[in-house]
Formats: structure tokens, sequence, C-alpha cells
């Protein structure tokens, strides 16, 4: 019997695990469980930033590196891309405001994190062939929503700011910030540490008030 397709070991079961825990975050979503489906986004997040560092410790053939690349992308799309859109969409159930201008921000935003992702697969499989380092991101990385996405909700959550019209606002600031040709150094060690320590925060917020 011929082994299952695919490369497997635990750097790239993280990456599974991620869009795993999106698919159920977008099923929450569509329950109207907001808080939950949040907490799912939050949870990719750590998944998707934890991954790359635990692939860098296994040594890796080209195809398994390549593989490592693509399969990330297309769990990025879910957990980065369909996820807020469907957190958008029940917001909108909830509050009553999903209309055709929030089918086309949301429509603008998958596309744009799409275009992103699959721009970056390029220029990584170009630079792994040359054995080069990626020092800087063109454009916003789409990872970076599993904390903007949840900070902006406890914001609003806490200073009674409408959800709605600004999570529409927000979608659409990020789209452009995806597909914007600026250069952003890519993140160290120390400052994705960080980045998980704001998180924890904000997860416990969200996790004992709610967002809505």
């Amino acid at each position: 019997m011929k082994p299952i397709i695919g490369y497997y070991g635990f750097w790239v079961y993280l990456t599974y695990l991620s869009l795993l825990s999106a698919v159920v975050g977008i099923f929450f979503a569509f329950e109207g469980d907001i808080r939950s489906a949040l907490i799912c986004l939050m949870i990719s997040g750590i998944c998707d930033t934890v991954d790359g560092r635990v692939a860098s410790l296994k040594q890796r053939t080209d195809r398994e590196k390549n593989y490592g690349i693509q399969i990330d992308a297309f769990a990025d799309i879910i957990s980065f891309g369909a996820l807020p859109v469907a957190i958008g969409y029940a917001i909108g159930q909830s509050f009553g405001s999903f209309g055709v201008i929030s089918i086309a921000i949301f429509c603008i935003y998958v596309l744009a994190a799409l275009i992103r992702l699959a721009y970056f697969n390029v220029i990584e499989i170009e630079l792994e062939g040359k054995n080069e380092k990626r020092v800087y991101y063109e454009g916003l990385p789409v990872t970076i929503v599993a904390l903007i996405i949840p900070v902006v909700f406890s914001i609003c959550n806490m200073f009674d700011i409408p959800i709605a019209l600004t999570y529409n606002i927000l979608i659409f600031v990020l789209a452009c910030a995806f597909v914007v040709k600026v250069k952003i150094p890519k993140p160290k060690g120390r400052f994705k540490v960080i980045l998980c320590l704001i998180g924890v925060p904000i997860l416990i917020y969200i996790l004992v008030t709610g967002v809505v």
C-alpha cells in the first residue's frame, strides 16, 4: 500500500492545525458565535507564527521546503482570508448591517489576500533557489490580522464603538495594506515573542468578557 501523498513532520502539522482551527472558526461565525471565531483566528495566528521556526530546526529537502511554502499559503487563505470574512458576515447578521457594500469589501479583501500570498510564494521560491534569506516583506503579511482584528474588536467593545462600520473600514484598509508595494522589515524572533505577548491579554479579555 502506497503512503498518502504529501510531506509530514511537526512543522507541517502546525500548518494543518492552523487550517483546521480556521475551519472550526468559520462554523462558529456562521452560528453567530463571534467570540469563539476570534479565538480560532488567534490560534491560527499562533500556529502560523511558530511553524516557520519549527521548520527551520529540521533538515529538509528542496521538495519539503517548497511543499511547506505552498501548503502554508493555502492554509493562510482560509485562516486569514476566509475566516475574517466569515466573522464579518456574522457581524452583519448580528447588527443588521450586511449589504452590498460589505460584500464588495469582503471580496476585495479575499482577492488582495490571495494576490499577496501568491506573490509571496513566487519570491520565496526564488530566494530558496538562491539560498538566500528574506529580510523584508512587500506589503503587510496576512498573518498579522490574527492580532489586529481581535485588538480592534476589544477596543470597540471597551469604548462602545459601533463594530459593524469599524470592521468594514478595517477590512478595506487591511486589503490595501496587503498589496501596497512597501517594504516592511521581517520580524525577528524577539519581535514575534512581543506580538504573542500582546495577544495574551487580548485573548484573556475576549474569553472573559466577549466582544459583542
